[in-house]
Formats: structure tokens, C-alpha cells, sequence
């Protein structure tokens, strides 16, 4: 698994990257010095079940990705079908290119994870 985080941490404008569970244990990491796990992977997590407590209302059942946008940065949550990739990145960088990035790291992780389990 890190090997794919560090690979996808290798596309510009990616901080660092992480696979937490929905309440925000951490499976694997690769953040780098800038970026405080414990702090990410609980942001993670909050914005995880409260949105899925919230989209639930809706009727719907979850969701695939999750962008959020803050001043000096982005945090794309990306679900895993249990686990989440959760990727941090600059906010200078075009959404839909980073993007195309995360979705082949998750392919990746799905393919790993059906040839494991």
C-alpha cells in the first residue's frame, strides 16, 4: 500500500497522502513532515460521518469523493468501498488533474485489495 501512496505523492501539487477507516484509524500514511496524522486522519473522520449521517437524510446511501476546499490547501476524500484515501494538496492546483490521479491510485488499491483478500 505505501508504495502507491508514495507513487501518488509523487504528481505535483500533492502534499501527502493517507488510508484511514470511516472513524479515522490509520491503515497506512505518507504525509511527510508538514502534516500532522493524528490531526488529519480526525478531520477525516468527522467530515466522513457527518456527511454520511447527513446524505443519509437524503435517502442516499454514501458517497465517492469528497472536496474539501480551505485556504492554503485541499483535502480530497476518496472512498474506498470501507476504507478512504484521504490526499492532501495544494490549492493552487486544477481539481479536475489531480483528480484523474487519485482515481487511478484507487483503482490500484481495489485491484490490491481483490488480489490480497
Amino acid at each position: 500500500m505505501i508504495d502507491i501512496l508514495q507513487a501518488l505523492n509523487q504528481a505535483p501539487g500533492i502534499k501527502g497522502s493517507m488510508i484511514v477507516t470511516e472513524d479515522g484509524l490509520v491503515v497506512q500514511e505518507d504525509l511527510g513532515p508538514t502534516l500532522d496524522k493524528e490531526t488529519v486522519s480526525a478531520l477525516s473522520a468527522n467530515i466522513i460521518m457527518t456527511t454520511k449521517r447527513m446524505i443519509s437524510k437524503l435517502g442516499w446511501k454514501t458517497f465517492k469523493r469528497y472536496i474539501l476546499s480551505a485556504a492554503y490547501g485541499r483535502i480530497v476524500l476518496h472512498d474506498l468501498n470501507g476504507p478512504f484515501l484521504v490526499v492532501v494538496t495544494d490549492m493552487n492546483i486544477k481539481v479536475d488533474q489531480i483528480l484523474i490521479e487519485i482515481a487511478s491510485a484507487a483503482k490500484k488499491f481495489q485491484k490490491k485489495k481483490q488480489i490480497s483478500g
